[in-house]
């Protein structure tokens, strides 16, 4: 007959107990303050049935009491001293200890003082907290094998108070608690008014992981949640007898399922606790969850960092990190979902942060194995990955052309198109500053493009190509003001000729063409591809560039004046240079002033004339170096050996303006040198000073060979030839005697100083007086002047001629004065702006800048219908806007898009001027990299365009920015009005009330165009 077990001495217990802690048990009552949460003893119990090996637990909470069943192992004789005892390490700030969880049973005295246990030949109370004594034996249905049953007899805590407590820790349970555990595949809990619920786990294998639903029913609301766990095995150092020699760390990945396709992904969790069986009040941040037998304070609402036993599972835990990212790529799961819910968030994880270990396993693992989904559907590490700005570059180039381009052995690929500043800003700002992956913007694209790279492309690559740079002006966009270069590409080999071979479109001055679109003839010149120019695309692309069909403009810029500049002009034939000559002078008198400029700009610095010096001597000079035949210029350089008269009889009987356009000379031409700085004139520079000094061309030769004239009257017919052309030029430029000097200290600056040529005049004898002699200008006076001398006031006083006292002066002065009051302004008023000429030039630019508009920019549309398709189709890729609630609510899908790039480029003119759209000024200061200040203010709110596009921005000035928003976008009868205006306005201004004010916002055509389309296809999908 087999021997009933006996229940256990509960009298020997309790005695025992006595003299281990003592008569008295006050100072046992801190066991029911061990938490700030004193229902935490649920989890505490749940544990407890863990260990046990139990499959289900039931909690039954009725108005005085709670009971709990489980069906796991009954309790023995070394159970029922456990539970009796009070272990070492039981004071509130102590340390669990490894491979313990708390010191579990003792939290339930937050609310009871005589727990009781049932369960298989055990049934006892527990008095005292320690000292257990033998009750009447509770009958229990078989599925059960333990019963706990906690009397609310606290006299702290109301049993009503004890009942609410509970319950509402009871439905706060979810699915999730069941996830960690590895025996208990059920919890079911029932309360007072009939309501309950009850969570289910299932598992199964899944690689090396563990797939784990668990679902539950939650007063009637359902909860599912599927997860993958991942575990690795941990020595525990040193183990106590009871303690097991190997522990587990664990990773957890909630999954869910792509509404949208269908897949299944891995999710960021929102709340990650650390888990130390259950949740424990510390916080990852990890996107994820971890597990492990962490030690914890009692209450564990603190898990030290510093702790050598914490500090190991979490190494180990980076390690099983490094395990695990390449079996969820064999699993298909590695995705951009799953790169979200990756610690990418650096800000969360500080220097000494407890989870930087996991941080940078991470870090380190997506940086050299490939584990970054790439847009083929393929991996690539980090340092092998580019980021697209754009879906259109990701279909331009494929894996091999960026091999290339970016000159690596290695294969580079894309990451995939999911990961934008719209939709993933995180992981973009993740993958861009901490792995260091390139985004290739269209800027950076069009600088890596080389000569080599573009000549393996086959023609069909080179047509989608151009397609691109259809939407990517900037790249390609002509000059639009004096030392502008223009877009990037215009300097790159981007044309394909004929022959396959590559040139860049425009030569140095931006505006001659290397190229040409091929005409249907035969022709010499370059010419495009005619594969590639009869693509309608292409075509248009390329005529948008510039390029256009020879004509006879083309023929003398490309045929005609390069003959004259190489070394044997002997080759040329007469017959042949006058040939040339008569179709020069036809193109400079045609209708084309496009044409003409092209021809004159060429030509000017083309050494194509004939001309002749002084001595006799024939040669091909430049136009710019050529002066028209006259006597008096003769005679002016006749002592001069660098000086030449044009010498063509084909150009005899040319109008003067056409030689004036070619820059043939009628006045002895004014040099430039960058030195002579007059003493006194120098100031402090933080930079490199610049110095525009002039002479005269021949004025030296010329004064000397005046000094050799015989005869007084010889010497002042030569003396008033120069006279007279001082004079002229003098009329032309009043600044004509005047250099200029640029310095910086804090910011540019600059004044004008007597040029050299006007210092040498003051100082040289040259001028003839009435008494027959020759006298420095600044020796004399009027009165000696002769009378061909007189009349000539600015050029007088410019050279420091003295007043005289005779009727000229006194009547030029009263006449001055005569004038001045006419013009309702004071003589000395005018002398006193005459002796600060840069003072009332700097006035005066100030004035003009103050009181002028710029000239508005324009963008035309070539082509509105491909416009608009390429808009709707943009739109159809933006994501929604989204906010997030941080301290306050942050727009977290705007990026993509560069609202600032865009209108910068959209609303600066020729002249380099930024102009505001609705004040029509230009924007009031540039900052210091150079730019304007502006602000890019979206026209409409969220709900009238839901969607993320440039377009939909506006370029204002600040003034009119702080109105727009105030006075505008707050008030939803102006953007009615002003949404109804741009739907069906039919100019670039649209009219817009602000406040008292009415005014407009003007657009470029193209910009126009763009929002109009967004507005169409917003209306369309809201209908």
């Amino acid at each position: 007959m087999e021997m009933r077990p006996m229940p256990s001495n509960y009298d020997k217990i309790r005695v025992d107990n006595i003299i281990e802690y003592g008569q008295g048990t006050r100072h046992l009552s801190f066991l029911g303050r061990l938490y700030t949460d004193r229902t935490h003893f649920i989890f505490e119990l749940l544990q407890n049935a863990e260990d046990a090996g139990a499959s289900r637990v039931l909690f039954q909470l009725l108005e005085g009491k709670l009971e709990v069943f489980h069906d796991g192992r009954p309790f023995d004789e070394k159970d029922v001293r456990g539970i009796c005892g009070v272990g070492a390490g039981t004071k509130v700030e102590d340390l669990t200890q490894i491979g313990k969880f708390g010191i579990g049973f003792k939290s339930v005295y937050a609310y009871t003082t005589t727990p009781e246990i049932h369960s298989g030949d055990e049934s006892f109370r527990i008095e005292n907290y320690v000292r257990p004594y033998a009750i009447e034996k509770r009958n229990m249905d078989d599925s059960w094998t333990t019963l706990f049953v906690f009397p609310f007899n606290k006299e702290e805590v109301e049993p009503a108070t004890a009942c609410r407590e509970i319950s509402t820790r009871l439905r706060k349970l979810s699915a999730r608690t069941l996830l960690f555990l590895r025996r208990i595949r059920e919890i079911e809990y029932k309360l007072p008014a009939g309501m309950g619920g009850v969570y289910l786990r299932d598992e199964t294998a899944r690689g090396s992981a563990l797939e784990v639903t668990v679902i539950g029913q939650n007063n009637g609301e359902d909860e599912s949640e599927s997860w993958l766990l991942f575990e690795r095995p941990v020595d525990v150092p040193e183990p106590a007898e009871e303690c097991p020699r190997q522990v587990s760390v664990e990773i957890g990945f909630r999954l869910q399922r792509n509404e949208g396709e269908e897949l299944e992904e891995v999710a960021r969790i929102k709340d990650s606790p650390l888990v130390v069986f259950f949740p424990t009040e510390k916080e990852t941040r990890l996107g994820f969850l971890i597990q492990g037998p962490y030690k914890t304070t009692p209450a564990r609402d603190n898990i030290p960092k510093e702790d050598d036993w914490n500090a190991t599972l979490v190494r180990e835990t980076a390690c099983l990190m490094a395990e695990v990212l390449p079996q969820l790529k064999d699993l298909g799961l590695l995705g951009v979902s799953l790169l979200e819910a990756l610690p990418i968030r650096m800000d969360d994880f500080p220097p000494g942060s407890m989870f930087l270990p996991i941080v940078t396993s991470v870090r380190d693992n997506l940086a050299v194995n490939e584990l970054l989904p790439a847009d083929d559907g393929s991996f690539v590490s980090a340092r092998n990955a580019k980021l697209a700005r754009g879906a259109d570059l990701r279909k331009l180039l494929d894996h091999e052309q960026l091999r290339k381009l970016f000159q690596s052995e290695a294969t580079v690929k894309w990451l995939a198109g999911s990961i934008t500043q719209d939709r993933t800003p995180e992981l973009r700002s993740y993958l861009l500053n901490e792995l260091k992956v390139e985004e290739i913007t269209p800027d950076s694209f069009a600088r890596r493009i080389t000569h080599s790279f573009l000549s393996i492309q086959d023609d069909e690559w080179l047509l989608e190509f151009y397609g691109y740079l259809s939407g990517q002006e900037a790249l390609w966009r002509s000059p639009r003001w004096s030392g502008d270069s223009g877009g990037l590409l215009r300097s790159k080999p981007i044309v394909r000729l004929q022959d396959d071979s590559h040139v860049i479109p425009f030569r140095a001055d931006g505006t001659t063409p290397n190229a040409f679109l091929p005409p249907p003839e035969d022709t010499d010149f370059p010419i495009v591809k005619r594969a590639i120019a009869s693509d309608e695309q292409a075509g248009n692309f390329l005529n948008r560039l510039g390029l256009l069909e020879p004509d006879v403009f083309d023929d003398i810029v490309e045929r005609v004046l390069p003959k004259y500049s190489k070394s044997d002009l002997s080759l040329i034939s007469e017959s042949e240079h006058e040939a040339d000559i008569r179709k020069i002078l036809r193109a400079l008198t045609s209708d084309s002033e496009v044409g003409k400029k092209r021809v004159i700009q060429k030509a000017k610095q083309t050494p194509f004339l004939k001309a002749v010096a002084p001595v006799g001597n024939l040669a091909y000079k430049r136009p710019l170096d050529v002066y028209q035949e006259s006597p008096n210029l003769r005679l002016y350089f006749s002592g001069s050996t660098d000086a030449w008269f044009l010498s063509e009889q084909s150009m005899a009987s040319v109008s003067p303006g056409i030689l004036s356009d070619l820059g043939i000379a009628t006045l002895p031409r004014r040099i430039l040198f960058s030195d002579g700085l007059p003493p006194g004139v120098s100031e402090y520079s933080t930079r490199a000073e610049t110095i525009e000094n002039y002479n005269l061309h021949g004025l030296d030769d010329f004064l000397q060979s005046l000094e050799a004239v015989q005869g007084f009257e010889d010497k002042a017919k030569a003396a008033l030839i120069l006279w007279g052309y001082l004079k002229e030029h003098l009329e032309l430029d009043s600044w004509f005697f005047r250099g200029r000097y640029h310095w910086f200290y804090y910011s540019a600056h600059s004044k004008s100083f007597d040029s050299q040529m006007l210092t040498r005049l003051r100082n040289t004898k040259w001028i003839p007086t009435r008494d027959g002699s020759i006298e420095k200008p600044r020796d004399i006076n009027t009165d000696q002047l002769l009378d061909d001398f007189q009349g000539a006031e600015e050029l007088i006083d410019a050279l420091g001629i003295n007043q005289g006292v005779g009727w000229r002066a006194s009547s030029e002065d009263d006449n001055k004065r005569q004038h001045a009051n006419i013009l309702g302004v004071s003589l000395e008023d005018i002398e006193f702006l005459k002796r600060h000429p840069d003072e009332f030039a700097q006035l005066k630019a100030e004035i003009a800048s103050r009181n002028s508009k710029p000239t508005f920019p324009t963008r035309t549309v070539t082509n509105p219908k491909r416009r608009q398709e390429r808009i709707t189709d943009q739109l159809s890729e933006s994501p929604k806007k989204e906010y997030e609630e941080r301290e306050r609510s942050v727009r977290t899908t705007r990026g993509a898009i560069d609202p600032s790039l865009w209108l910068r480029e959209q609303y600066t003119n020729d002249n380099g001027q930024m102009v505001c759209q609705i004040c029509k000024k230009e924007m009031p200061f540039r900052k210091r990299d150079g730019q304007y200040y502006f602000e890019a203010v979206e026209a409409f709110s969220q709900d009238q365009l839901p969607l993320e596009h440039e377009a939909q921005f506006l370029a204002l000035c600040p003034l009119c920015a702080a109105m727009y928003k105030e006075l505008g976008k707050k008030d939803e009868a102006v953007m009615a009005d002003l949404r109804k205006a741009l739907l069906n306005m039919d100019s670039l201004e649209a009219p817009l009330r602000l406040g008292d004010l009415e005014t407009t916002i003007q657009f470029v055509e193209t910009h126009l165009c763009d929002i109009k389309t967004i507005l169409e296809e917003i209306g369309r999908s809201e209908d």
